[in-house]
Order: structure tokens, then sequence, then C-alpha cells
């Protein structure tokens, strides 16, 4: 695999999202990558007051985790879909296992409460080969 196969990505893919199957959920993102301008302009912003700290090695792990969440809560994750009764609906699963709405505040507390799934989510979402154009044309067919 040639540099251009192992690094060009699908802006669109980027922009657009891949479903993340977790079995009784899946989670739609989009690439934490230099494709998703809405990402690296919003994260541009709230890294910015921190950015010292950051480079010191001084910011909390809270307050990272608090930054982050925010960030992938507004750029990230693009949609949220439950099992429920067999069938997949819009919304996250609270730990009541009600449905919630699939907004900000609800994302954001599920990474708060789950820091492992945020943690694999932030994986995902970094990871090229998610979001590789090479990859997908050979599952095109291309």
């Amino acid at each position: 695999m040639g540099m251009y196969d192992v690094f060009e990505t699908d802006e669109d893919l980027e922009t657009s999202g891949i479903w993340l199957d977790y079995g009784d959920f899946r989670v739609k993102i989009a690439s934490a990558g230099q494709g998703n301008k809405k990402y690296v302009k919003y994260a541009e912003k709230a890294l910015k007051p921190v950015r010292k700290a950051m480079q010191a090695g001084a910011l909390s792990n809270e307050r990272s985790m608090s930054i982050m969440s925010d960030i992938y809560a507004k750029t990230i994750v693009l949609d949220w879909e439950t099992m429920k009764e067999g069938e997949l609906v819009k919304g996250i699963e609270s730990r009541d296992g009600q449905i919630m709405p699939f907004n900000y505040e609800n994302v954001r507390q599920v990474f708060i409460d789950l820091p492992n799934l945020f943690i694999d989510i932030q994986e995902q979402a970094n990871s090229i080969a998610n979001f590789r154009k090479a990859e997908l044309e050979e599952e095109s067919g291309n």
C-alpha cells in the first residue's frame, strides 16, 4: 500500500460519518481529523484557553475530560440509536433503561458516566482506517 492509500481519507465521509456498532446500540461519528472543519475550528477555540496548561502537563484529567467531551458531543457524535424491543430507535439508553433524546447534554453525560466508551469513540474518530479512501474503494469493488 502506497502513502496515499494509507493516509488519504474520504473528505465527505469524514463529515457525514460512520456507524460504530456496539450491539444493543450504535453511534454515528464524524472524523476527529483535519477533514472535519467543524471539529478543527471548535477544538481550536475550546482548547486555546488551556493550551499552556496542556503543554506543561498541568491540565487535570477532569478538566481535560470536560473539554474533550464538550468537543466530541458538539462536533463528532452525529447520531445515536438504541435497540428497543428488537428495533433501533433514535436515542440514548439511560442508566435505568429508558430512552433519552439524542442531544448534546445527554451525549456529554454518557461520556462522563462511561469514560471507557468515550475513549473508544475517541480512538475510532481518530482512526484514519475508518475514513480511508482506499478501503472504501475496495469495499465498493472499485
